[in-house]
């Protein structure tokens, strides 16, 4: 009996870790979406890399005071992480973008962010 009662305690365990890693990584691709959603929005106002940067820093300090998003509030080094690989990718695409390039743009930037950028947690 006292067998079944660890092991099933251990089994309960695992779960609960894996239900708290699952929902971390759930807010980091909020965040990353939410990242590169900005980001993009931003590459489309100006092709002029120094307009650009100045905006990345102004959102970056404007969401340190945002309560909106709550959870789902990107960090700066995901901003970061999502324009210098959306930056990368438009390079030469004109605009503002088209609906297509715009959802296309976003999602590549946050699938960069997600994957690339390091956690909160590790930071």
């Amino acid at each position: 009996m006292r067998f079944w009662t660890g092991l099933l305690m251990l089994l309960s365990s695992a779960v609960a870790i894996g239900d708290e890693a699952q929902m971390q990584q759930w807010e980091k691709m909020d965040r990353c979406s939410n990242a590169a959603f900005i980001v993009v929005k931003i590459l489309e106002e100006s092709a002029d890399t120094s307009k650009q940067a100045l905006a990345v820093l102004g959102a970056v300090e404007g969401l340190k005071t945002n309560t909106k998003l709550k959870e789902a509030t990107p960090t700066g080094n995901e901003i970061r992480g999502a324009y210098n690989f959306a930056l990368r990718i438009s390079d030469g695409m004109p605009r503002p973008f088209a609906k297509r390039e715009h959802d296309w743009l976003v999602a590549q930037a946050a699938t960069a962010c997600t994957l690339w950028v390091p956690s909160v947690s590790a930071q």
